[in-house]
């Protein structure tokens, strides 16, 4: 038995690390795309400095994934400034979705480089069983959230990028969204709600993170437009509780 737990943990470290793999192959990948306009983000609002973070101790929790990248089109460079020179350095921000049909249609409309005002993706899928989908890399902009805004005691964090498009937090946030249950096909406020999987991928997720359980918000709780609801029948607490098992584990793993 021993030797069959050794090999398990071995095997989720492998996955781990083809999984950080993927991501350091989006930012090399990406590296020089940027626009002359857009200089290299700050350290606090570089999402890929999070995700290159190892956590080797979350091993044995680690779950499966794919890579379904979404076409160049339907995302961007993240913008340090507004459109008037100002300059916008925001935390990073996750912000949590879900995706009404099922995972594959989402992976099939993002893929597609012809969307023109529609076009649209989130970093990231959690499918039913928990599966999780690289769809954007880290390092570039989402396009999760058009017109939005992070609610804070000193105002609404938001960046106007352009003075033609309305302002949204997609230049610092990290979009996740969680596949929705067949019974929530429709525009009921609720449903049954989420797998333990995908609340458990979830959390494995953020951990790789070290945005603070503050800034983890909804795509309900930024919208300006009043129009989006989702994720609906999240259970926040849940996996506020599932992330902070995962975070008390690493540190009392860390070297003291």
């Amino acid at each position: 038995m021993a030797a069959l737990s050794k090999r398990r943990f071995w095997q989720r470290l492998g996955c781990l690390l083809l999984f950080l793999g993927v991501l350091i192959t989006g930012v090399l990948l990406h590296d020089g795309q940027q626009s002359q306009s857009i200089v290299t983000l700050p350290t606090a609002i570089a999402f890929q400095q999070f995700f290159l973070r190892p956590a080797p101790e979350l091993a044995d929790l680690t779950p499966k994934f794919e890579i379904a990248w979404a076409h160049p089109n339907n995302y961007g460079d993240r913008l340090r400034f507004n459109a008037d020179g100002s300059l916008v350095d925001n935390e990073p921000l996750i912000v949590l979705h879900e995706t009404v049909y099922s995972a594959e249609s989402a992976v099939d409309w993002f893929r597609q480089g012809d969307l023109g005002a529609e076009a649209a993706s989130y970093h990231a899928i959690i499918r039913r069983n928990g599966t999780i989908i690289s769809i954007v890399p880290a390092q570039d902009k989402a396009y999760g959230a058009a017109e939005s805004g992070f609610p804070t005691a000193e105002g609404i964090e938001t960046l106007y990028g352009d003075p033609q498009e309305p302002p949204s937090v997609n230049s610092f946030a990290y979009h996740i969204s969680l596949e929705t249950p067949l019974d929530g096909q429709d525009a009921e406020l609720t449903h049954s709600g989420y797998t333990a999987a995908q609340y458990r991928s979830l959390a494995w997720l953020i951990a790789q993170t070290e945005v603070p359980a503050e800034r983890i918000t909804t795509h309900r709780e930024v919208d300006l437009s009043g129009e989006r609801i989702d994720p609906r029948s999240f259970e926040r607490d849940r996996l506020l509780a599932q992330l902070s098992q995962l975070r008390d584990r690493l540190a009392s793993m860390s070297p003291a």
